[in-house]
């Protein structure tokens, strides 16, 4: 076999190995995208490449982003964590450069690594259905494991994208497996409470009809799926705030054995009931003490504090937060309790019923307390206005490459928030751009990547097809509310779809 065919083989080989590991192991993904870029040495053909790189507007536009992250080093206080973000970005300049300057994946080979990712996508689902199955009180942001559920999300987007492909042409058992494989992603995106996966997916699907506007069919479809979704969410919120009998009647002052109840009266509604009313912190004690191994004043296993849990076990099941409530709780009640249930509408198996009360838990304590840690999308407010902040501090050229984290926690350190000192991420991959390079260096980014685009012709037919366009439409929605190029999963799901463009 002749050298060229040989890196080739390899290549491909590589490829599918990276598509399983950027979904299970960050370990294994190092390893596959270091062996691409040896093997992609090892070929040669340096004239060949140096003239597709030359040619590769969107190569230029990878390798500019890289750059000019690296000249934000130049007044960047912290310096390590600078040079770590410049390691984290490290793949976002190798990656493009094998890709786009080896010539894309066609016919068998194509549907070969696709079929292996898709594969790797669906059995990483499958190992979090068992997991969540198998471990009550498990946090949605650890069904999946050894990957963000977030990140994760975004490839069952791909995946359903595939299989749409799959529905149009393929044969008629093909039609029937995609038809399953993409309900199945669609549940278990459900599952794992991934709002920007679910999000993502309507405005991607709604985007490729409106493109294809003879087939209107297949647009009043759509309507009428995102209009029943909108529907059972407002039957699911109409349930949640439907007061209950304990929360109509007036105040009781005492319990059955004359201790004094506490009100709060801060208006926190879960279930139908005010969480912080009824509530006798003696009783709770001492008949919780009596019935769990667990202290009362200690942590369930999700990390809580047992005693919030339990009363808000308590006040979704409608009873009063004392002895009398503790007893009224069966033995498996307890259990749910002590690992960790604050609800017992998460025991269920109505999972969509679950995100929705999660959601509006989030909003409850947000409305009237203005917590914000531990929520997602309350965070995501917080990073933003943080964010937004140190852009208007430093509007032209930023902070810098490593000082965008410690710049927002000085914020919220002043604003006395509760994620000061949690050094998070902007959440928002523009915004994060914007606060290291400034306007200036956003602009040229945007101008790279814009220039990618034109002749517009020749780019449209590179990301034509069923997987593409979609893609490409995912990773820039994702970059609104993710940052997306913060993790190595982010990053290989940025590029590692290069490799299938269309031949420009």
């Amino acid at each position: 076999m002749r050298p060229a065919k040989v890196h080739r083989s390899i290549y491909i080989l590589l490829l599918g190995f990276l598509g399983v590991s950027m979904v299970t192991s960050v370990f294994l993904a190092n390893m596959a995208w270091v062996f691409l870029g040896i093997n992609w040495m090892l070929e040669g053909r340096w004239r060949e490449k140096w003239q597709m790189a030359k040619e590769s507007r969107l190569l230029q536009a990878f390798v500019g982003l890289f750059l000019l992250m690296f000249v934000g080093m130049l007044w960047t206080a912290d310096t390590r964590a600078g040079w770590g973000t410049m390691q984290v970005l490290l793949p976002l300049l190798c990656v493009p450069m094998v890709l786009l300057t080896t010539k894309p994946l066609v016919g068998n080979a194509r549907k070969v690594v696709l079929l292996i990712y898709t594969t790797a996508v669906f059995v990483v689902s499958v190992v979090g259905l068992v997991r969540w199955l198998t471990m009550p009180g498990l946090p949605h942001r650890d069904i999946v494991p050894n990957i963000s559920h977030i990140r994760f999300a975004l490839n069952c987007c791909v995946v359903v994208y595939l299989s749409v492909g799959v529905m149009l042409k393929g044969a008629t058992l093909q039609r029937w497996i995609a038809v399953a494989l993409m309900l199945w992603m669609l549940a278990f995106m459900v599952i794992i409470h991934s709002y920007t996966g679910i999000i993502v997916l309507a405005i991607v699907s709604l985007v490729m009809l409106l493109t294809r506007w003879r087939r209107w069919p297949l647009i009043a479809l759509w309507v009428m799926l995102v209009g029943g979704a909108i529907g059972v969410v407002g039957y699911e919120v109409k349930n949640y705030y439907h007061m209950a009998p304990l929360a109509e009647r007036p105040l009781q002052e005492v319990t059955v054995n004359g201790r004094p109840y506490e009100h709060a009266q801060d208006g926190i509604i879960e279930n139908g009931n005010y969480i912080n009313n009824y509530v006798c912190d003696e009783e709770l004690r001492a008949e919780w003490n009596c019935r769990s191994a667990l202290d009362y004043d200690g942590l369930a296993s999700s990390g809580y504090s047992v005693k919030s849990t339990l009363i808000r076990y308590l006040n979704g099941l409608g009873l009063t937060k004392d002895s009398v409530g503790v007893a009224a709780l069966t033995n498996a009640q307890v259990v749910a309790v002590e690992n960790g249930v604050a609800n017992p509408v998460y025991e269920g198996g109505n999972v969509f019923r679950k995100m929705v009360y999660t959601m509006l838990m989030e909003r409850e304590f947000y409305v009237h307390t203005h917590a914000v840690a531990g929520f997602t999308m309350l965070q995501r407010f917080e990073m933003w206005r943080a964010a937004t902040h140190v852009i208007s501090e430093h509007p032209w050229f930023g902070v810098g490459t490593g000082d965008v984290v410690g710049a927002m926690d000085e914020y919220l350190t002043a604003g006395d928030s509760e994620l000061a000192g949690h050094r998070m991420n902007c959440h928002s991959q523009y915004l994060g751009i914007m606060a290291a390079l400034g306007i200036v260096g956003f602009a040229v980014v945007l101008f790279l990547f814009l220039r990618a685009v034109f002749p517009l012709r020749k780019f449209r037919h590179a990301m034509s097809g069923t997987l593409m366009f979609p893609w490409l439409l995912t990773v820039l929605i994702s970059m609104l509310t993710e940052d997306t190029l913060a993790t190595l999963a982010g990053i290989l799901f940025c590029t590692f779809f290069l490799a299938f463009r269309n031949k420009a």
